[in-house]
């Protein structure tokens, strides 16, 4: 920290620098946002969801009594910080979560000795766990407010037996130009009658399509609740003769929406069951890990990276892909914001270091050993630093691999 001066200071390189590149990120950004608004809008949303993960932390540890010295969104060179009381905030080159330093975190941290009283390590048990496992609480909280808000306003999604509706609209297909990419109809769309036949099936819609081939035809449309008409000539198949109009099916959804108290239920239903079903998909990633190191190195375009949702991993970028689809309402995003949030919430919890349930696990042992009324025992750092080298570089293979896995064959819902 720099002391106070009267006269004015020259700008130093360093100060420089991290100026222009604070400017050519947000310069980056900017052309980002105006070429793929959903992408960097995605992108934002999941760097704000880690920022909310340490802010959890950070609150959790003031509240408690604990000194935090650093609170800072992005990580990587710093590029503009103040001071406030005793914790300096700031801005960092990467918009990638955050920090936050809580001093004392292991028995090997200086500390200086007026502050002693303030360290994580001398705090009573029960302290120590909220700290660390604040970051996973606040992404329960903020997937149980995406489910609340799900079920009392946008309507949670459900599937209608033996209703269809639009799910891919083409306007070519071998070499034919399909009408349905110039009659107005869109994904969503329910497409009810054909010249005045009921159409609800997915199979009588097929059948009044293909008999018409070349044929102007009326569609009946159900779009949000309302009925429209449009006109189609229908294309016709070169090989079978048929007509075709150009639509991909899939099973028709409903929007379910609730009072607050029937919300809110559900929305405690919701995560709890996604709590379970994250425990079960991580557990199936580490029994299954040959297969989903196949997965990985499997080469572009391979159909098999993708066969079984269940054994495919899915990284940010696959993350930010499916959530920027512009197919996607509200609904579908805030049904996977809360999913992804709980899935982060329970996946830190594993109980090895440098994750937070490795905190939890080292807090737990520390307060096994006190048992009986001995005194305050401190776990040594350095006996589990190969472990956390070993944590650390496996996930960052395994973000690369998944970095690669998400752009070589990504998933098309």
């Amino acid at each position: 920290m720099r002391g106070h001066t009267d006269e004015p200071q020259a700008p130093t390189p360093s100060s420089v620098a991290r100026t222009v590149g604070g400017i050519a990120a947000l310069v980056v950004l900017a052309l980002l946002a105006w070429g793929y608004p959903f992408a960097v809008g995605a992108a934002t949303v999941l760097a704000g969801v880690l920022f909310m993960h340490e802010f959890g932390h950070y609150a959790a540890a003031r509240a408690v009594g604990m000194k935090v010295t650093d609170f800072f969104l992005g990580s990587g060179p710093r590029l503009w910080s103040f001071r406030r009381g005793e914790t300096t905030y700031g801005l960092r080159a990467l918009p990638l979560g955050a920090y936050v330093r809580v001093i004392g975190m292991s028995s090997s941290d200086v500390v200086e000795p007026g502050d002693e009283h303030r360290a994580y390590r001398v705090k009573s048990y029960p302290r120590r766990l909220l700290v660390v496992c604040a970051g996973s609480l606040m992404h329960l909280v903020m997937a149980l407010v995406a489910y609340v808000v799900l079920h009392a306003a946008l309507g949670a999604p459900a599937l209608e037996e033996n209703r269809w509706q639009v799910a891919e609209v083409m306007s070519q297909r071998d070499g034919v130009t399909l009408p349905a990419g110039t009659a107005g109809i869109e994904v969503g769309d329910r497409i009810v009658g054909v010249n005045g036949v009921v159409t609800e099936d997915w199979n009588a819609f097929v059948s009044q399509v293909q008999a018409r081939p070349g044929e102007s035809v009326l569609l009946e449309i159900e779009r949000d609740g309302t009925l429209l008409a449009t006109e189609a000539t229908l294309a016709a198949d070169p090989e079978t003769g048929r007509g075709l109009l150009g639509v991909r099916a899939s099973q028709a959804v409903t929007y379910e929406t609730a009072g607050l108290p029937t919300a809110t239920a559900r929305a405690f239903a919701d995560v709890g069951r996604a709590m379970v079903d994250s425990v079960r998909g991580i557990w199936s990633l580490f029994v299954n890990f040959g297969v989903v190191i196949d997965r990985i190195v499997s080469p572009p375009g391979d159909p098999s990276a993708n066969d079984d949702l269940g054994t495919r991993p899915l990284g940010v970028i696959g993350i930010v892909d499916l959530a920027s689809d512009t197919s996607w309402g509200w609904s579908e995003r805030a049904l996977m914001f809360a999913m992804v949030n709980v899935f982060l919430g329970v996946f830190n919890m594993v109980p090895v270091p440098p994750f937070d349930g490795g905190h939890v696990a080292i807090a737990t042992y520390e307060r096994w050993r006190e048992r009986g009324g001995r005194d305050r025992y401190f776990s040594d750092p350095r006996a589990l630093a190969p472990v956390v080298a070993v944590v650390v570089t496996a996930l960052a293979l395994l973000a690369i691999g998944l970095l690669y896995l998400d752009i070589a064959n990504p998933i098309d819902l």
